[in-house]
């Protein structure tokens, strides 16, 4: 490039250790010549970031003397871009009030010079949908889940406005792409499809070609309840009538910890399941080691790093159906896909490992890890990142 692109990526909070796949993209695009900066909410910076990028942070709404300097600053500062941007809300119909709260709501962007505005997630793009033509820059926005996922069951016709301002989109996964234009994207509109990656030369191991007695089996991820984990205990508890011996690790942490530790209770699990809590790469790296069997039992997921992370490591993986989760590992291929809600198919999906032999698990775990090595790594990423904005 002979003159570096300035891209804003709007997100809701600065990246937290487990998105793993923010990092990696600010992390590429700087590599390939990119200007970045970030936009987000919350008042702090995490060490996760790299420190060659500005953060921005939004005006706190609760503090009305600094909304009153907030909005005389960028009418005083920035007065064509200020009145853009009104005369573009009045036109999208929107109430008086609501165009003050979205001068506030991108005061921290307005006057700054960018040639793309990239939302994160799709709704990162609500109330800020006129910014880009307000400025003259480029808008994108990618879709990662929840947000086309769940968040319009609850919001229907949230993302109306937006269809029809943004310039490109970014879809990791297919079946996302496809729920949007359900949505109302319009099919015209130039898209992408980005999947996540990660360090495949950290994330490698020797395959190992024995099951364990008991049997190792882990989940990484969010404490959360789009995550399914009450479907994999109740997958679990039916493994232990079984008679199967096994062990069960969670890693990770979230709001959804207590509704887990009573399933535990009232499935008589807690001595077979382990909450470890928030690990390293390093830690996550060893437990993958650990572990015979990956189980992401989501009810929704857009794509997921870590059943990347598990695969990459010759882990023989369970999914389900949750959107993108399908195309992260292909069934009897390189792992194998569930119906979603469903303990008994998990269940019997580990009992149906257990009685294989070890020659077909282990094509299992060989496909998978020149899957991902060849298709999910962070230098092919780079690259069609790079296209994205250059076309």
């Amino acid at each position: 490039m002979s003159q570096k692109l300035n891209i804003g990526f709007i997100l809701p909070a600065s990246p937290a250790y487990s998105e793993t796949f923010i990092i990696n993209k600010l992390n590429g695009l700087i590599q390939s010549g990119f200007h970045v900066s970030l936009f987000v909410g919350g008042r702090k910076k995490t060490n996760e970031i790299p420190k060659s990028i500005p953060v921005y942070f939004q005006v706190d709404i609760n503090y009305r003397l600094q909304l009153f300097y907030t909005f005389i600053a960028i009418f005083i500062l920035h007065p064509i871009r200020f009145w853009r941007l009104v005369l573009l809300e009045r036109a999208s119909n929107r109430e008086w009030d609501d165009v003050f709260k979205h001068l506030i709501l991108n005061a921290h962007i307005l006057g700054k010079s960018l040639d793309w505005i990239h939302f994160g997630f799709a709704t990162m793009g609500i109330g800020r949908e006129n910014l880009a033509s307000a400025m003259n820059a480029k808008s994108a926005v990618s879709f990662r889940g929840y947000d086309i996922g769940l968040y319009p069951h609850q919001h229907p016709d949230c993302y109306n406005l937006l269809w029809g301002t943004i310039d490109k989109v970014h879809t990791i996964s297919d079946d996302l792409y496809q729920r949007a234009l359900n949505l109302g994207l319009n099919s015209k509109t130039p898209f992408e499809k980005i999947t996540p990656a990660i360090n495949t030369e950290f994330f490698n191991s020797i395959i190992q070609e024995d099951l364990h007695n008991p049997l190792r089996i882990l989940t990484v991820g969010r404490l959360a309840w789009k995550k399914g984990f009450e479907y994999c205990l109740k997958s679990l508890q039916l493994l232990k009538i079984a008679g199967i011996k096994f062990e069960y690790r969670i890693v990770g942490e979230g709001e959804y910890k207590e509704a887990i530790m009573y399933a535990l209770h009232q499935l008589n699990l807690t001595k077979n399941v382990l909450l470890t809590g928030k690990k390293s790469p390093d830690i996550v790296k060893q437990e993958l080691e650990w572990a015979d069997i990956y189980i992401q039992p989501s009810i929704q997921e857009g794509f997921c790093n870590a059943v990347l992370e598990a695969q990459a490591m010759g882990i023989l993986c369970i999914v389900t159906n949750a959107e993108g989760l399908s195309e992260n590992v292909l069934d009897g291929k390189t792992g194998w896909v569930v119906e979603k809600r469903n303990p008994i198919a998990i269940y019997e999906r580990i009992i149906n490992i257990i009685g294989s032999e070890n020659i077909e698990l282990n094509e299992i775990r060989k496909n998978a890890v020149n899957r991902v090595d060849n298709k999910f790594n962070i230098e092919k990423q780079n690259k069609l990142f790079k296209n994205f904005y250059l076309y």
